[in-house]
């Protein structure tokens, strides 16, 4: 087994500290827009009935937390994942200097990860509400590019990364 020290010593960069905070950020930006659309919604909609116009027990309503919930069990489980994923050591056979720039190269793509995958999750509460309370029609076409530019961008970025540390 590699010594663990190795790996929890290496600094964060600038990069890596704006990326955390900003996934933060957007966490707690997801559940305040919960909040907000939540009590919204309550001045919407008359008293014992739901978004379709039935009668109900509010478990409509209790159902908007969910996204912000999974979204911070993904953030979280992410971040774990990210701290305690020692999967390179034994990949890769490497000098212990190459080694710690894969490891960060390997950190940062999923503290991207974590931050898109918020980001996302933002946009699907944001038109999900809109569109439930007639404010708005549905996610826009240009969320048709948005999606995949998020999500494959750092992707196709890091597997640049790291191939430029594999050939150092």
């Amino acid at each position: 087994m590699k010594n663990p020290e190795q790996i929890a010593h290496i600094p964060l960069s600038f990069a890596d500290k704006l990326f955390e905070i900003m996934g933060i950020v957007a966490l707690v930006w997801l559940w305040l827009e919960t909040v907000y659309f939540q009590q919204l919604g309550l001045e919407q909609v008359p008293d014992n009935f739901d978004f379709f116009e039935m009668p109900n027990e509010y478990w409509a309503s209790k159902m908007t937390y969910a996204v912000p919930l999974v979204a911070t069990i993904f953030y979280i489980s992410i971040s774990w994942f990210n701290y305690y994923n020692r999967d390179i050591d034994h990949l890769v056979a490497a000098s212990s200097e190459k080694k710690r720039a894969l490891i960060a190269v390997n950190r940062r793509l999923w503290r991207w990860v974590k931050l898109n995958v918020i980001i996302i999750f933002l946009m699907i509460e944001y038109f999900s509400f809109h569109t439930g309370s007639n404010f708005g029609s549905g996610v826009p076409n240009w969320m048709l590019l948005f999606f995949p530019f998020v999500l494959f961008s750092p992707l196709v970025y890091f597997f640049i990364e790291y191939s430029k540390s594999q050939l150092k």
